[in-house]
C-alpha cells in the first residue's frame, strides 16, 4: 500500500514537474517505469499516464544535460506506450506520437519530429484529449523555435495557450504567456488561436 501512494506522489511530481518546467525537480524524481517494473504494482492509469510524462521529461533533458541516461529512460517510456498503444490506440496514439516527436527532435531528425508532432496534434484534436493538444502544440513550438522557425512557433505556441485555456489550466497558461513574451519580446503581437 505504502508502494501505491508513494508512486502516486511521485507520478503527480512529475506531471507537475513538467507541465511547469522544474527542471530541478524532474533530476530528482526516480523513474516511475523502473519502479513500476520492478516492485509489482498494480498498473493504475495513473501510472501509465506518468510513464508518458517521464518519456516526455526525459527526452527534454536529453536535449538540456546531454545526458544518455535520460535518452535510455526515453525510449523505455516509449517502447511501454507503444505497447499500450497497441492494446487502446484510441488513448494512446496521440501520446505514442508526440514522444516519437520528441525522440526525432533529440537526434536531430527534423523531418520525423515536425511530422510526428503534425500528426500528435491532428490524433489528440480527433480524440478529443485537448491537454495533450496543449502539450503537443507547445512542443511542437518549442522545436520550430529551436530550429528557427519563428512564425510556425508563435502560431504553435499561441494555439497551445488556446487549448490549455480551454483545459482550464490558468497557471499553466500565465507561465507559457511569460515565455512567449521573453521569447519574441517585440516581435510582433501575439493572437491566441484557439482552434
Amino acid at each position: 500500500k505504502y508502494e501505491i501512494m508513494s508512486l502516486n506522489m511521485q507520478t503527480n511530481q512529475m506531471i507537475r514537474s513538467f507541465l511547469f518546467r522544474q527542471y530541478d525537480e524532474i533530476l530528482k524524481t526516480p523513474g516511475i517505469l523502473s519502479r513500476l517494473l520492478g516492485n509489482k504494482i498494480p498498473l493504475f492509469s495513473l501510472f501509465v499516464v506518468g510513464v508518458f510524462y517521464e518519456g516526455l521529461s526525459s527526452f527534454c533533458m536529453a536535449r538540456r544535460t546531454q545526458d544518455d541516461i535520460w535518452i535510455t529512460r526515453g525510449n523505455a517510456a516509449l517502447a511501454f506506450i507503444q505497447h499500450w498503444s497497441n492494446l487502446a490506440p484510441r488513448n494512446f496514439e496521440n501520446k505514442l506520437l508526440l514522444l516519437e516527436a520528441e525522440k526525432y527532435f533529440t537526434v536531430d531528425d527534423s523531418y520525423q519530429a515536425q511530422k510526428c508532432y503534425e500528426d500528435a496534434i491532428r490524433s489528440a484534436q480527433t480524440h478529443q484529449f485537448i491537454h495533450e493538444e496543449a502539450i503537443s502544440h507547445e512542443l511542437a513550438g518549442l522545436f520550430y523555435l529551436d530550429k528557427g522557425q519563428h512564425d510556425k512557433s508563435r502560431q504553435s505556441l499561441s494555439r497551445s495557450i488556446g487549448c490549455f485555456k480551454l483545459w482550464g489550466a490558468s497557471a499553466v497558461v500565465e507561465r507559457l504567456s511569460t515565455f512567449i513574451r521573453d521569447s519574441f519580446e517585440g516581435a510582433c503581437n501575439l493572437e491566441w488561436v484557439t482552434e
